[in-house]
């Protein structure tokens, strides 16, 4: 597998969030994740991954997809200084997608159910 990148936003001062146009300005709070990198999995997604019902909030996940690069997009702006940005876009359609538990459990820690699933791989 390849290394995981982590995500998250780089931390904004008051001034900076002043700045922009967010619901979360008055509160002086941000995002700690880019809103576009959530999945959402409804109950037609669930009972395709039924392994998914057993998850509780702040279980970590690995999750495989297999994604069509549906539009790429390059911007170039001049910023107040001589300086020019270029920002890239990318979107992705995941088409196929697999989850699993981050780390297995030891076999003396899984419940009857869960050693089952384990030795019939499911």
């Amino acid at each position: 597998m390849a290394d995981m990148v982590d995500m998250k936003l780089p931390k904004k001062s008051k001034a900076e969030l002043s700045k922009e146009c967010m619901p979360c300005v008055g509160s002086g709070e941000q995002d700690r994740w880019p809103y576009g990198l959530q999945l959402r999995f409804e109950t037609e997604q669930v009972d395709k991954l039924p392994a998914m019902k057993e998850y509780k909030v702040g279980d970590k996940i690995i999750v495989q997809a297999e994604a069509c690069v549906t539009e790429v997009r390059m911007s170039e702006t001049q910023s107040t200084s001589a300086d020019k940005k270029v920002r890239w876009t990318v979107e992705l359609q995941i088409e196929q997608v697999a989850c699993e538990p981050k780390t297995a459990k030891k076999l003396e820690q899984m419940s009857p159910k869960e050693y089952r699933k384990a030795r019939l791989g499911a």
